[in-house]
């Protein structure tokens, strides 16, 4: 019997820009009189902190200023801004609730609150926010780019890529944009457009390793290797840190035939993430071509180890058994990827 094993596809990465609509409402303002000028002159001491990363400093300046005056709808925003930053999302939530009970236009305000939704882990009230801020102010094309990242991780990609395309529109320059409305393309199955946008957005940052590596996700999905192998290379050479950047360039070495070099880039995988349960799986892979199949195993035993639910190394390990003259425990193995998923092990165990 022929026996195959199984290679996974890579995920697809949506880009991790972090960023808050911090220079909206953080200039300075002009100092009127009396109470009103202490509390603006306090807001301007504050805003002036916040630009130096003086957050706690900044904090007690806009607490200082709302106390004088529990109308100054910019001092709750920018104090919600410290709060984002010092990852107090719930501190920061209420501070925009204040700001938007006294000036509910205030856009930023909608999408500052729903920046601090989402990294409080809910992604629903956050595109609520999202969406508020866009009626209040349609050129605000980060509130559509937070709003498709939502939507692409509720699966709704057509809908991501409507708001991905509202953001380049406004931006032209925004290569996050390019690289996220890529992704939903490819979860589309439009696979032209997608590569067209990460494209363009190496072309605008070509710093970003993660659009590189997505491009090669492409390439090797359409099994065109050399091409996949350039792509990942060049990802690696803007960053060597990343652990599934070399298990990626080993898949595509692997099926090249490359097999010394692909078991480099498993190792250095390894290394980087001793958890990432996919390079053992395919360094196990690279063992069995090589005829090391005790090796395979031990690569697809800690695979297993690191995730229970990997059912394409049980199938592997099902091989390599086979192979070791182990045939009721490639069966189990078989029957247990079978269970867990994996079709090509239907064909085993019939």
């Amino acid at each position: 019997m022929k026996l195959n094993l199984i290679f996974l596809l890579p995920a697809l990465l949506l880009a991790s820009s972090a960023m808050l609509a911090q220079t909206a409402y953080t200039d300075t303002i002009r100092v009127g009189k009396g109470a009103a000028m202490e509390a603006e002159e306090l807001y301007n001491e504050g805003v002036a902190l916040f630009h130096e990363e003086e957050y706690s400093e900044a904090m007690q300046k806009f607490n200082e200023s709302i106390s004088i005056r529990d109308d100054f709808d910019l001092a709750f925003y920018n104090r919600g801004l410290v709060k984002y930053k010092m990852e107090d999302y719930d501190g920061a939530t209420e501070d925009f609730d204040k700001a938007l009970e006294i000036n509910p236009k205030n856009a930023n305000a909608y999408y500052s609150r729903g920046r601090a939704l989402q990294k409080a882990g809910d992604p629903e009230k956050a595109m609520t926010d999202y969406s508020l801020a866009i009626q209040n102010d349609d050129k605000l094309y980060l509130a559509y780019y937070y709003r498709g990242k939502v939507n692409f991780l509720l699966e709704e990609y057509q809908k991501a890529i409507d708001d991905f395309t509202n953001v380049v529109n406004i931006r032209a320059d925004y290569a996050y944009g390019y690289h996220d409305r890529g992704s939903a393309k490819a979860m589309t199955g439009d696979v032209s457009g997608a590569l067209a946008d990460y494209q363009q957005a190496a072309l605008l940052d070509p710093t970003m390793y993660f659009t590189y590596n997505a491009i090669g996700n492409l390439y090797k999905q359409q099994e065109k290797y050399e091409d996949a192998l350039e792509y990942y290379t060049t990802a690696v050479r803007i960053n060597d840190t990343k652990h599934y950047l070399y298990s990626n360039r080993g898949m595509v070495l692997l099926r090249l035939g490359k097999y010394d070099k692909a078991l480099k880039d498993f190792d250095k995988a390894i290394e980087l993430n001793p958890e990432y349960s996919a390079a053992y799986n395919g360094r196990g892979n690279v063992k069995y071509r090589l005829n090391d199949f005790e090796g395979a195993v031990a690569d697809y035993n800690k695979a297993i180890e690191l995730n229970p639910g990997f059912g394409e190394a049980y199938f592997n390990r099902g091989t390599s058994k086979e192979m070791l003259r182990d045939p009721d425990g490639a069966l189990k193995d078989w029957k247990k990827a079978a269970e867990l998923g994996v079709e090509d092990a239907l064909e085993y165990i019939e």
